[in-house]
């Protein structure tokens, strides 16, 4: 990847069921509202009509920015004169249309997000003029990588709406694939992250298909700063370090074309925003400068495109 600096100037910036055995129990009469009340709300089952648009996945495991990178992006792309729409019609539920009406809130936020709950997903169309320029998976990091339950690294696990997303939708799929900076496990835990990463690659991604290698909390890694410039490069040598064999993954084998490209996926260095404590336990959150998410969606451009 060719060497450049961004150049990070803060001040232009302004910176979240009884039966018992042998006895006949007749059921008393129950209304409409409490049998739907009662229903049983599949969370797997899923609906996308749009069979075209690239589908944007959010691959990370749990606190590694997911929820965040997609508000910061939101907040850009709305500024930047885009609809940011959560997609209602995904999953046909009550409980899903309050997850919508909460991700519309949590773009303006000024509070850090807590991490998902466990199914707690959605997906968010970018629309431009009226044309949907891609669909953004938000899903909970356990349903891609538990580090709790590293073993579990093989393609053929994931929940059933995401296997129904990966495996029978004819979407190109855009991986994102997050990783943190200065990630506080066990390296052991970062290995079979990897290697969950490989046997996804190997297994479920198309030919036309695209990667890239987001590097998330780049801030915590003050070495790479200089002058209030990052070095993108020395960033991305800096996650190869710290994921060891996640680049070799995404070797390049052609000859002639790796002599100037040796990897497929593109290196996006990234910083959702800025956390400070305050009373009574909540964290408050600035955006980060505008050139982090303006970097990563002129990279998704490129894959959405090419």
């Amino acid at each position: 990847m060719k060497d450049e600096e961004i150049d990070l100037n803060v001040e232009d910036f302004n910176i979240g069921e009884d039966t018992n055995s042998g006895i006949n129990i007749m059921p008393e009469e129950s209304s409409t509202e409490d049998s739907a009340a009662s229903a049983v709300i599949d969370e797997d089952d899923i609906k996308i009509e749009d069979k075209k648009t690239p589908i944007i996945m959010l691959f990370g495991p749990p606190t590694s920015g997911k929820s965040m990178t997609l508000v910061r992006l939101a907040r850009y792309l709305r500024k930047m004169g885009y609809t940011i729409k959560a997609n209602t019609t995904f999953k046909a539920d009550d409980t899903y249309k309050e997850r919508c009406d909460t991700f519309h809130k949590n773009i303006n936020t000024t509070e850090a997000l807590l991490g998902n709950a466990l199914n707690e997903f959605l997906m968010v169309k970018v629309i431009n003029h009226g044309t949907t320029i891609c669909q953004i998976l938000e899903a909970p990091g356990e349903h891609y990588f538990n580090p709790k339950k590293p073993e579990e690294i093989s393609a053929r696990n994931f929940r059933p709406y995401l296997t129904q997303i990966i495996r029978n939708l004819p979407n190109r799929k855009i991986w994102v694939y997050i990783t943190e900076a200065e990630w506080n496990v066990h390296a052991s835990v970062k290995d079979s992250y990897v290697g969950r990463i490989r046997n996804c690659k190997h297994q479920l991604l198309k030919p036309s298909d695209r990667v890239i290698i987001l590097y998330n909390k780049v801030d915590q890694k003050e070495e790479l700063f200089e002058e209030g410039k990052l070095h993108v490069s020395s960033a991305e040598r800096a996650m190869r370090d710290e994921y060891e064999g996640l680049a070799a993954v995404f070797k390049n084998p052609n000859p002639i074309t790796s002599l100037w490209r040796p990897f497929n996926y593109r290196f996006v260095p990234f910083c959702t925003g800025y956390y400070t404590n305050q009373v009574g336990g909540k964290r408050k959150y600035n955006e980060s400068e505008e050139i982090y998410p303006r970097i990563l969606w002129e990279q998704l451009m490129k894959c959405i495109k090419g």
